[in-house]
């Protein structure tokens, strides 16, 4: 397989620390090109990746004959930019939040499939590794008949003076930034939601938008989840419970991928190490015979952009179909009108 030519739209810490690392570990993937204007943001490229060139708009990708784009542009951008990476003839990976809303994610979905473009969204907590290891269990049947999911997100981060992460309607906010990875990986789990009832608040002084959420859905199977997540939150829950009516699994702790990419490391860097969790951070499993430690899977962020790489050379599929991130965008969309309003709200089931 030829290599294939990549580039990132943005340069922040979501694309510096959290997609760089990982194209450039990419097998059959060339991290090629950067778009930014911002002169620090290009003194960083250069520092961090010698040889990668920074150009100045997405046109500008197709001269270098890149063929495909991360978005990693501030939220409320991304349905924008990614269009016009479309409409240039690149494949394009839209960073979460997909869309601001159902309406604006539908909408670039159809755009892609009536040109022909390729089009996925960057769902990698699908292959963290207590996520992995929940779905081992479950879908091996140790936890018997599953009836209630809980997943958290627990952070303590005090606002800054002068800043308020924006509102919600420039992208800012709890629900958009870690709702999309929450709601996710419940659907991966148990299917499509068809009910949800939410409550959402601003609780720190000066956030511009709701930084504690948490949201109450049934799947189309009958099974109820409960996502968290907070920003102000210090004596954090555990991060996954699931139980079943033959055992259950409790998990603390978060997974490791960040910290070593936060850490400056790298799939091509630390090898074997990578996305390995130590035996202090496995899950408990506790069933009728008692409680036992549970080996964790390893975290395999690291198979996303190869994922990329062949879908985009015509061996494979996308990673994540983007049908997935409508019917994310739909659950917070229903949440919004829950909250508001107090009220349980309809989703109807995606089709396939």
């Amino acid at each position: 397989m030829s290599t294939v030519r990549w580039a990132l739209a943005g340069f922040g810490s979501g694309g510096r620390v959290f997609h760089a690392p990982l194209i450039s570990s990419a097998a059959g993937l060339e991290l090629a090109a950067v778009v930014t204007r911002d002169p620090g943001r290009r003194e960083q490229v250069a520092a961090a990746h010698p040889g990668v060139v920074c150009v100045d708009d997405l046109a500008g990708l197709v001269e270098l004959g890149v063929q495909g784009v991360t978005v990693t542009t501030p939220s409320a951008t991304h349905t924008a930019v990614a269009r016009e990476a479309l409409d240039l003839g690149l494949a394009v990976v839209v960073d979460k939040p997909f869309a601001l809303t159902a309406e604006f994610a539908t909408e670039l979905v159809a755009h892609a499939q009536e040109i022909g473009g390729r089009l996925t969204v960057y769902q990698n907590r699908r292959w963290d590794s207590d996520f992995l290891t929940v779905r081992r269990l479950v879908e091996g049947g140790e936890l018997g008949t599953v009836h209630r999911f809980t997943s958290r997100i627990d952070r303590f981060r005090p606002v800054k003076a002068g800043w308020s992460g924006g509102t919600s309607d420039e992208g800012g906010g709890t629900l958009l930034d870690l709702g999309p990875h929450l709601i996710d990986q419940a659907v991966q789990l148990l299917g499509p939601v068809v009910e949800v009832h939410a409550d959402l608040r601003t609780v720190r002084p000066g956030a511009g938008a709701e930084d504690d959420v948490e949201l109450h859905l049934t799947h189309v199977g009958g099974v109820h989840s409960t996502l968290a997540a907070g920003m102000a939150t210090a004596a954090g829950g555990p991060r996954f419970q699931v139980s079943g009516d033959r055992g259950g699994f409790l998990i603390d702790g978060f997974d490791v991928q960040e910290s070593q990419l936060k850490d400056g490391g790298s799939p091509a860097s630390l090898g074997d190490d990578w996305g390995v969790e130590p035996e202090s951070a496995w899950g408990v499993l506790t069933t009728a015979e008692g409680s036992r430690p549970v080996p964790a899977e390893r975290g395999r962020w690291d198979t996303y952009y190869p994922t990329v790489a062949a879908w985009v050379a015509g061996n494979g599929p996308a990673p994540v179909d983007p049908l997935d991130a409508v019917h994310t965008a739909a659950v917070i969309d229903a949440a919004r009108i829950s909250a508001a309003e107090g009220s349980v709200e309809g989703i109807l089931v995606r089709p396939h």
